[in-house]
């Protein structure tokens, strides 16, 4: 973890400039905002009624332009449609959600792995500037969903991402890194670590090295479809390289989306490396 002098407020993640997402990770300066962004993202239920102001979604959607070349997915940034998420507002189980990020790609399971990398690339852009997230699957009218959408032939609609300014946003801004650090890691709970890495041998968690270790603590923080966490990774010392894999113990209706996610938290963490696709795809660390 990056170190942050105290009183650092939220200003600092919502106005930092957007940073084209690059599976190599970029620059240092990037890559520690990244990694603050993990550290501080958590999912968001309850928002505030302020709109997403035209300049942040002007920068928004500019990340999600370099993005979608990327991901050859259709990721859109869809405002002021309550009428979307009005069963979930109604029940308490949203509060206030109105605007979300459609995923939308091929009709394609490996895309659906790749959409969920990028979309996580764009949560993680979202955060910086201060703005909540929630990924959603059925907690939303998809039908209505998809009508604010751009649909192209042999497309649809994945999953979404509830965005907005959480509620009580201002109190948010002025926390330090610290505090809001402390919230996310207060906010839910997390399999431990010889779970994520479940096909590892006690002996063999010792050996590994930093980045690989630093790879799966940051995949931890990754959100997942219910909270299952379905993704575990493993460390090959012959070849130098890590593997991440659904566990098939786990039920989950997404975990391809969810693999896409851990993925990318998994770089970011490792510090620079190339994942391969797929499930048991390798990563390569730089």
């Amino acid at each position: 973890m990056t170190g942050h002098r105290p009183g650092d407020g939220i200003n600092r993640w919502r106005n930092a400039s957007p940073a084209v997402p690059a599976r190599d990770n970029g620059s240092m300066a990037e890559h520690t905002q990244l990694i603050d962004a993990i550290n501080i993202r958590t999912s968001i239920r309850s928002y505030d009624p302020d709109p997403i102001d035209d300049d942040t979604a002007r920068q928004l959607d500019m990340t999600i332009d370099a993005v979608n070349m990327l991901a050859d997915a259709h990721i859109q940034l869809v405002r002021d449609q309550p009428a979307v998420f009005a069963d979930a507002n109604a029940s308490g189980h949203l509060n206030n959600a109105a605007n979300y990020l459609a995923v939308v790609g091929p009709k394609d399971d490996g895309a659906r792995e790749r959409a969920g990398f990028y979309t996580e690339r764009v949560v993680l852009a979202a955060t910086l500037r201060g703005l909540g997230t929630c990924w959603v699957g059925g907690s939303w009218d998809r039908s209505k969903a998809a009508r604010h959408c751009r649909l192209s032939a042999g497309e649809e609609l994945y999953l979404g991402v509830v965005i907005g300014y959480p509620e009580r946003h201002f109190d948010r801004m002025a926390k330090s890194y610290t505090e809001l650090a402390a919230m996310r890691d207060a906010h839910r709970e997390s399999k431990t670590y010889e779970q994520f890495t479940a096909p590892m041998s006690d002996e063999a968690r010792a050996a590994a090295p930093d980045w690989f270790k630093a790879g799966v603590q940051a995949a931890m923080k990754a959100p997942s479809a219910m909270n299952r966490q379905p993704i575990v990774f493993s460390y090959n010392p012959d070849d130098d390289t890590a593997a991440a894999m659904i566990d098939p113990n786990v039920e989950s209706g997404q975990a391809l989306n969810d693999l896409g996610i851990a993925k990318l938290h998994f770089q970011i963490g490792a510090g620079s490396g190339t994942w391969a696709w797929g499930d048991g795809g390798l990563f390569i660390h730089r």
